[in-house]
């Protein structure tokens, strides 16, 4: 009677090789890790301390921010913007409007359904995300009528992490110390 163990421990050892090969073929593709976020987190404005609910939404490409009053001027040569952000501080309960300025990185246009397209102003604005301090793009607009005053879109979320849409307030910011500025841009 032929012994039909052979070929098992054939095909087993082929299996071995094989899932002792994958692994490298991955590492070589390795990409730095994400983050996991639910589709709603707290955000920290660097400026003023304030933590603010912000949307994280994959279906926006470009990062929105809320803004009234917008005026644009010139700074050291170079244009800028300034304008007003209010929402509720979720640490104390009370709304508080504070005057942000930024330098104006360039005009987006906005498509809307259903409604004519509109030109926004887009500065970068620091904020902590869990642990790290960001300094990304946000097109300004007043966002008076939507529950949420800053979203994360897309060309932000795709370099830093992924959405869970499961989930909320996954994490908690905490820049506090010595940590470094991440500049996540438009790609």
């Amino acid at each position: 009677m032929p012994d039909r163990r052979c070929p098992m421990l054939t095909h087993k050892s082929i299996a071995v090789v094989l899932l002792l090969t994958f692994p490298a073929v991955c590492i070589a593709g390795e990409r730095a890790p994400k983050m996991i976020l639910g589709w709603l987190e707290t955000t920290q404005l660097i400026e003023s301390g304030m933590r603010i609910k912000t949307k994280l939404d994959v279906g926006a490409n470009t990062s929105s921010m809320q803004a009234t009053n917008i005026r644009q001027f010139e700074k050291d040569g170079a244009p800028w913007v300034r304008f007003d952000f209010t929402d509720e501080d979720v640490d104390t309960g009370k709304e508080r409007t504070l005057r942000l300025e930024g330098p104006l990185v360039r005009e987006v246009l906005i498509k809307r359904h259903g409604a004519s397209s509109v030109i926004r102003p887009v500065v970068t604005q620091e904020f902590c995300l869990f642990t790290q301090v960001y300094r990304t793009e946000f097109s300004l607009t007043d966002r008076g009528k939507f529950n949420y005053s800053i979203l994360l879109g897309r060309s932000f979320l795709s370099q830093v992490a992924l959405v869970d849409s499961s989930e909320t307030f996954l994490s908690r910011p905490n820049c506090e110390g010595d940590t470094s500025v991440q500049f996540i841009m438009e790609q």
